[in-house]
């Protein structure tokens, strides 16, 4: 299947979007104050996938390309993304792509798709809190959550760390379900605000502002080195007390140190080599999206601020979102 010219230049805009809400999107409503940024901007990337799956007719490559297209924005425009953040990209576009495009009906394919990609999130980010912290962590939640229901007189051996990790995954896959209802209804949504937020003034892009980087200290990575040589020092034997707290905290700090300054480091550094001789194939590509980011920015500020004229709360960041789709998908240049 292959897709016409004006599909083709919908597809750029979509996936221009897309890598805007992975690289910039979460700055902006940060800006704006919005709550809950994370849980709402890997939405949005859903929503993004899902219309891209629409438009082009439900065409795996495209997906495909669009996916890789926005891994390689990421790593120029936020290179100091963690590898997990690359993961999620790559898993929601991977599984988009053949869900979207294979799974009938439409429907129940959006909501797997949500589903599937909210529920990786949320257990990608207990996975890292486990490993980055361990069991005591979970052990400190169980002990906290007992201590409040004695205060209430209740007795109860239900672990409060599982129970608040499985509130927070069904809480993700309730929000997954739901962006998959909104894939569905999302082309209808934006037919019938496309003759309004086509003809609204837009703010007009700023210019970039330089950023000068700033000098790593060698003073905190020593300081860490020092904690992991004394965890080390605490492993022998059988630690109670205070020495089994302090274990733990240092135990957490061994494994933050050898993330962010061994582990993090090696992977972002294959994976930006990975993306560099990528990037020469995408050349042009990559120059067009990079170029649609700083509108992109002018615009949503512009339309968050418009469709708060008349709507609140909820209503309000979905009329955004359809807002921002219609101006990318049908506004002219």
């Amino acid at each position: 299947m292959t897709t016409t010219a004006p599909q083709q230049d919908a597809v750029f805009r979509i996936t221009a979007l897309w890598a805007f809400a992975e690289c910039a999107l979460g700055g902006v409503m940060h800006a704006l104050k919005l709550p809950f940024t994370g849980f709402l901007v890997g939405g949005f990337s859903v929503l993004c996938i899902g219309l891209l799956a629409y438009i082009s007719q439900r065409n795996l490559m495209v997906i495909l390309r669009a996916t890789l297209l926005v891994l390689l924005v990421k790593a120029i425009v936020s290179p100091q993304s963690t590898p997990t953040a690359y993961l999620a990209v790559s898993f929601q576009g991977i599984i988009g792509a053949f869900i979207l495009c294979y799974l009938r009906p439409p429907l129940l394919a959006a909501c797997l798709f949500g589903f599937l990609a909210l529920v990786e999130s949320a257990f990608q980010k207990i996975i890292v809190l486990w490993v980055f912290f361990g069991t005591p962590l979970f052990e400190a939640v169980d002990i906290f959550f007992h201590d409040i229901l004695k205060g209430f007189g209740v007795e109860s051996d239900v672990s409060g760390a599982k129970l608040l990790a499985y509130s927070y995954v069904i809480l993700y896959a309730i929000w997954g379900l739901v962006l998959g209802y909104f894939i569905h209804r999302l082309p209808a949504l934006m037919d019938a605000k496309r003759a309004i937020y086509t003809q609204i003034p837009l703010a007009e892009a700023a210019e970039p502002t330089p950023t000068t980087r700033r000098k790593r200290s060698w003073l905190f990575p020593l300081l860490v080195l020092i904690f992991v040589a004394a965890t080390f020092l605490l492993t022998g034997g059988k630690t109670v007390g205070v020495l089994k707290a302090l274990y733990a905290v240092l135990r957490s700090v061994a494994v933050l140190f050898a993330w962010f300054y061994v582990l993090q480091p090696l992977v972002t550094w294959l994976f930006l080599r990975w993306a560099s001789r990528q990037s020469e194939a995408q050349k042009g590509s990559l120059a067009q999206i990079m170029a649609t980011l700083p509108e992109l920015r002018a615009t949503a500020r512009s339309l968050y601020q418009y469709v708060g004229k008349e709507y609140r709360g909820w209503k309000r960041f979905r009329e955004f979102v359809v807002a921002l789709f219609v101006v990318a998908i049908y506004r002219e240049s």
